[in-house]
């Protein structure tokens, strides 16, 4: 077994990186059940909005998770979503 000496600071960056993360797959989980499991006659695109929209509200969407969402295509700057 390894042992890894961190500074404070690297520690925090780390909890930070694995809360950022937590909350990305947790969206890209919701939106791919949006695109699953509701009908063609419910816009997927609001639905996914809606989404992005709570996040937002319940300050979950830091400049962390906004940037990941922003590489892997899914909102755009202004927090809208692209698909």
């Amino acid at each position: 077994m390894r042992r890894f000496i961190l500074k404070e600071e690297q520690l925090i960056e780390y909890v930070k990186n694995k809360k950022a993360e937590k909350v990305f797959y947790e969206i890209v989980e919701k939106i791919h059940q949006n695109q699953k499991f509701l009908n063609e006659i419910v816009s997927h695109k609001k639905a996914n909005q809606s989404i992005i929209d709570n996040y937002k509200n319940k300050n979950l969407l830091t400049p962390k998770v906004s940037e990941m969402l922003i590489k892997y295509g899914i909102i755009d700057e202004n927090h809208e979503i692209i698909q």
